[in-house]
């Protein structure tokens, strides 16, 4: 066994020393980290030019020699090598979790006599139609961000980055699939990847099947989906029939292209496959969130030539089957769309009344569940009903905040938008939209407010009443990303139209307004920021004494206190700090012995199961996950640090209320939250999905006392002279006035 000052390892064969004939040569070993280290990958490098590995192949025997406590050690590797004639040295390389390649090992072959490759040759696999659009659509997109490189440009870098060989281990006999995501070039949102394809066992059925990007834990994939297309191919495999799988893997985001997917299946209780090592290119969602840059049509062709072009040089086919051209078309569409959306004017609508004096309004929400948009509407009511105005509340479906607005005398309706998301075109969503305004009477008011551009179809039903409308923008991401094609383009489009119907449209962080409202875009932005009920809160808190509040969450004396805050989604980031407490746990015991991890926000969904399953695999001793209440201010307020592991924010509730309570805020580097907190002045801000950064970041901050303190002193006094309710909330009810009057 070889070690190093950070790991252990053996190279099983060849032998070191071994004399090999020149050729194709098959590397088999194992790798381990020492406490409280972590590899991802392995790479060999033979005079300068590197091969990759396939690392993660399971070893009970590795488990139980390091006493881990679990039965299977994901530390076997392969790497295919060229072996040229001489006395060749082989640096063997491993990936730690921060993403940097360290050396672990080196042997020497001798390389003599007549060739004979003992493995054959990787032959790259042609491109699908879904790899070759989604590389298109990335150069297209890349434009904005690079106006002056050429289109030739563009597709010769990503075609340079691009794997060659995708798949460095396809499905081994007796297992049987092929993988369609992955693609080649990926988007990745919220630090997640697609993971489609179909998968059997020739002999057994496969009772669960597992994705990981890090080794650090496996994600379960939803397997058993029907494939009856399948059957022609295989009719000697029954299983063949219902193989497929899809689902989500989480890729840290510290980690360097390409990435490396690999799929793991289970036979029987205990048994695990290594079955597929899939690479992939991806870059993040952002790029998506903004139209395309393109100045005429024509910028289309040429980027699709470029493309094409780039491909060839690199050597890469394509698969030109039914579904290429018309994936292409579907592109070529959406092109031009969004270049016609870019140059729309700003329609001008009849309103039904002379502008007045605001004293009833129509406020509009996607929902009444205990989340952070919901809540802003409930405190803008609040206002707006002490200040005289009569609340009617239309809701596109019930929920716990329902009885607080009518404690202040709103009225609730709930209506059933449904049909028009649901809509096959423009004609069938107007459609719905008349039997929307018959079934709600939007002239009722002097004002409607929608809330999140979800309440798009009431910014329509509005201003087919002929109402003026203010609308409020949260959502730090575009509706195509939002939605994600669940709904027609054309009812997406008119998503889009509503933020130019509106009378005025406004944002709580310039970050958001940015993704909406950029120069030439036909929107009326007015930029009002959120608050804070500070009164309230501090009230609160002198009724709920500290210790109170630590002991009924279960925080012994002297142990540390780490709140996590939100709905469980995938937008907030709970996989990815699940994973930074294990790496906290690892690397940092003593201090780890003495924290106590929540995260509250958990409910009954898909994503909550993912969770679930994920931290049953990590298996940490002091995490727990609470489900969401309405009693959250004492998360904060016995909480030690509050930390928000969002990848998106506007203008997060969580980070106001963490900075009024005076706990010690540990959040995403995003730009909604470094609005409202600075890094190092009010809070410690890391980069999201980074998980060794924010271990890395916990240990810093809890064995801090003193910069906690003052971090969290200064959090205090920038919502006091900045973020209060009586400070803000008077802009938000005087612009409502301004609109119901005409003035915007």
């Amino acid at each position: 066994m070889h070690e190093t000052p950070f790991s252990y390892s053996q190279l099983e064969s060849p032998a070191p020393n071994a004399a090999l004939p020149p050729g194709r040569h098959r590397l088999r070993g194992w790798v381990w980290p020492k406490p409280g280290g972590h590899f991802v990958n392995v790479r060999a490098r033979i005079a300068g030019r590197l091969f990759p590995g396939i690392h993660g192949g399971p070893r009970a025997d590795l488990a139980e020699h390091f006493a881990l406590g679990r039965k299977l050690a994901l530390a076997e590797f392969t790497v295919a090598v060229e072996l040229p004639p001489g006395n060749e040295e082989v640096t063997l390389e491993v990936q730690e979790i921060e993403g940097r390649w360290m050396p672990f090992q080196r042997v020497t072959f001798h390389v003599t006599g007549v060739r004979a490759d003992s493995i054959p040759a990787a032959e790259p696999a042609p491109l699908r139609f879904h790899d070759f659009i989604r590389g298109l659509e990335f150069i297209l997109r890349e434009r904005r961000l690079r106006p002056d490189a050429s289109w030739v440009k563009l597709a010769a870098e990503l075609a340079a980055h691009l794997p060659v060989v995708q798949d460095l281990l396809q499905p081994p006999q007796p297992f049987i699939g092929h993988a369609d995501e992955p693609a080649m070039a990926n988007s990745s949102r919220f630090g997640l990847l697609s993971v489609v394809g179909y998968l059997f066992h020739t002999k057994e059925p496969i009772t669960r099947l597992w994705a990981t990007a890090d080794l650090q834990v496996l994600q379960p994939l939803t397997y058993g989906r029907a494939t009856p297309n399948l059957i022609p191919h295989f009719p000697n495999y029954p299983t063949a029939a219902a193989s497929g799988y899809e689902g989500h893997v989480d890729v840290p985001s510290q980690l360097p292209n390409p990435v490396a997917v690999r799929l793991y299946a289970e036979t029987t209780p205990g048994s695990l496959h290594l079955v597929q090592v899939r690479t992939t290119w991806r870059h993040d969602s952002e790029l998506e969130k903004y139209p395309f840059p393109g100045s005429n049509v024509a910028d289309f062709e040429e980027a699709l030539q470029a493309w094409r072009s780039a491909l060839r040089v690199r050597g890469c086919s394509l698969v030109a089957d039914g579904g290429f051209e018309p994936a292409i078309e579907q592109l070529r569409r959406d092109f031009t769309r969004s270049l016609a959306s870019t140059r729309a004017e700003r329609p001008t609508t009849a309103s039904a009344r002379p502008p007045g004096r605001l004293t009833r309004a129509i406020v509009a929400s996607h929902n009444l569940n205990l989340e952070g948009a919901p809540l802003f509407l409930l405190d803008l009511a609040r206002q707006l009903a002490a200040d005289g105005v009569a609340l009617t509340v239309v809701s596109a479906s019930d929920g716990i905040l329902r009885s607080r607005f009518e404690d202040f005398g709103a009225k609730v309706v709930i209506v059933d938008p449904t049909p028009v998301f649901r809509a096959d075109g423009a004609a069938s969503a107007h459609t719905a939209l008349a039997d929307l305004g018959r079934a709600f009477d939007f002239t009722a008011a002097d004002l409607v407010i929608a809330n999140t551009f979800t309440t798009f179809w009431a910014v329509h039903a509005a201003k087919s009443a002929g109402q003026r409308v203010l609308s409020y923008v949260h959502e730090s991401t575009s509706p195509a990303v939002f939605y994600r094609g669940a709904m027609h383009p054309e009812v997406l489009a008119m998503v889009e139209e509503s933020l130019v119907l509106a009378d005025a449209v406004t944002f709580t962080s310039d970050a958001t307004r940015r993704y909406h409202a950029w120069p030439g875009r036909p929107i009326h932005a007015v930029l009002t920021p959120g608050w804070v009920d500070l009164r309230g809160i501090d009230a609160w808190l002198a009724a709920h004494p500290r210790e109170a509040l630590r002991e009924k969450l279960g925080a012994k004396p002297g142990e540390l206190l780490v709140t996590n805050v939100g709905t469980v989604c995938d937008r907030k980031g709970q996989l990815g700090f699940a994973r930074a407490v294990d790496l906290f746990n690892r690397r940092h015991p003593e201090l780890a012995a003495r924290t106590r991890f929540i995260l509250l926000g958990g409910r009954h969904a898909p994503y909550d199961d993912i969770l679930r399953v994920v931290l049953a695999g990590l298996a940490l001793p002091n995490l727990v996950v609470h489900p969401e209440t309405p009693d959250f201010l004492g998360y904060y307020a016995a909480a030690d640090v509050t930390a928000c592991s969002s990848y998106e924010e506007s203008s997060p509730r969580v980070v106001f209320e963490a900075m009024a309570c005076g706990t010690p805020l540990l959040a995403s580097a995003i730009a909604g939250i470094s609005e409202i907190a600075r890094d190092g002045i009010e809070a410690t801000l890391v980069p999201p999905g980074d998980t060794p950064a924010w271990a890395d970041a916990l240990a810093l901050i809890l064995s801090g006392p003193e910069t906690r303190r003052a971090q969290a002193t200064r959090a205090r006094a920038r919502i006091e002279s900045t973020f209060t309710a009586e400070i803000v909330l008077p802009a938000h009810t005087a612009l409502a006035c301004a609109v119901a009057a005409g003035q915007i």
